[in-house]
């Protein structure tokens, strides 16, 4: 009784996000200036919605809600002012920042809906209710505090319910053909939509865009606009960046995160790169945190990935990451960021003709390694 009294004041938080035990709060902060911030944030939306036309669209899943949300947002900047969800701080604080960035002049709201705990959906919907929502994929994302694949989907389903128009994955626009390209773009070809080719460096990119053109297709009937959308579009920062380290080597950065299906779609396309490229390929691998009961599979899976691909060189850090190391029958584990830079630094002086994949959990601070490199962008 007393917790559902105070969460007509906080909002309906997870217990977890209420009475956080991994962190500090600020009590002023989390008590009183978070909750009142929500409650203003929740009523003004409500008017941008129903009296100045909003459209508010809402993307969840375990991977490529942030390139889904950026093409999304590519497309209908091209119909109108545009505002989408900044990154880099957790969604139970963002949503409010984004929604007040908001005028009566914006038409969209681009919202991610990333989930943690059990009733993070039912809290978002409850500060924003979606006109179109989506959910891209469901994966052991989480699974440390969700338990189960099938608990994220039930979690990240709860969209549908809140959502006006929901679109699930077998409705997006068909991909007919997706392929990297000696210029390092990807060319895709989705049904109805016709060739696009993107910035966005992977096939694994090409769901992105499809979800994001059949979004932005209930704004606009102009397939020209989706096209230019997409291909506008640029990679989002620690997601794929390519930098090159001399006239025949390059280092992608894709230290955002991690989770099983993205990192194994990584690793086909870094070998599909060398392929092209006749290149070697280099795996610097971080932990993939937060898997619960799936985190030694996963970890075996990678290195069974790596084995099959015929990856010689890996280099990792994390405990788990051993696993990926028996399976692959190749690669070190480091104790340390300070060990694993030695060894980065050692193989981008070489005079090798190289592909480094740096990939990891955000918690390993990865990036930290590629900012050390001080490497220029392509």
């Amino acid at each position: 009784m007393l917790l559902s009294l105070l969460r007509l004041w906080t909002g309906p938080l997870p217990t977890q996000e209420l009475f956080p035990t991994d962190r500090k709060i600020d009590p002023v902060k989390h008590w009183i200036v978070h909750p009142l911030k929500r409650h203003i944030a929740r009523i003004y939306l409500w008017k941008l919605q129903h009296l100045f036309g909003l459209k508010v669209i809402a993307i969840t899943g375990s991977y490529g809600k942030t390139t889904t949300t950026d093409l999304l947002y590519s497309i209908l900047s091209l119909l109108g002012p545009t505002i989408k969800t900044a990154t880099n701080t957790t969604t139970t604080y963002n949503l409010p920042t984004t929604i007040f960035k908001c005028t009566p002049r914006t038409r969209f709201l681009v919202l991610e809906m990333g989930i943690e705990y059990p009733g993070d959906m039912d809290f978002y919907c409850w500060l924003a209710k979606p006109n179109l929502a989506t959910v891209l994929n469901v994966g052991p994302v989480h699974a440390q505090f969700l338990g189960s694949v099938e608990n994220i989907k039930t979690e990240k389903y709860k969209l549908q319910k809140y959502a006006k128009k929901f679109y699930s994955p077998d409705k997006y626009y068909k991909i007919i053909s997706a392929k990297l390209t000696p210029q390092l773009t990807t060319e895709i070809n989705l049904k109805d939509v016709g060739r696009v080719n993107l910035k966005l460096l992977g096939t694994q990119f090409a769901h992105n865009a499809a979800a994001a053109a059949l979004l932005g297709s209930n704004f606009t009937s102009s397939l020209a606009i989706i096209r230019q959308g997409l291909e506008a579009t640029l990679p989002p920062i620690h997601r794929f960046n390519l930098h090159p380290i001399s006239s025949t080597s390059f280092l992608i950065d894709d230290t955002h995160n991690a989770n099983p299906d993205a990192t194994l779609a990584a690793l086909n396309t870094l070998s599909e790169l060398c392929q092209i490229t006749n290149k070697i390929p280099v795996v610097i691998f971080g932990q993939m945190n937060e898997l619960g009961l799936y985190e030694k599979s996963a970890h075996q899976k990678i290195g069974l990935e790596i084995k099959k691909l015929g990856i010689k060189n890996l280099y990792s850090i994390g405990p788990a990451t051993q696993g990926t190391i028996d399976t692959a029958g190749v690669g070190k584990l480091y104790r340390t960021q300070e060990e694993l830079l030695k060894e980065l630094k050692k193989l981008t002086s070489q005079k090798l003709d190289l592909i480094i994949l740096v990939k990891g959990s955000h918690s390993w601070h990865l990036e930290n390694l590629v900012s050390a490199l001080n490497l220029p962008n392509l």
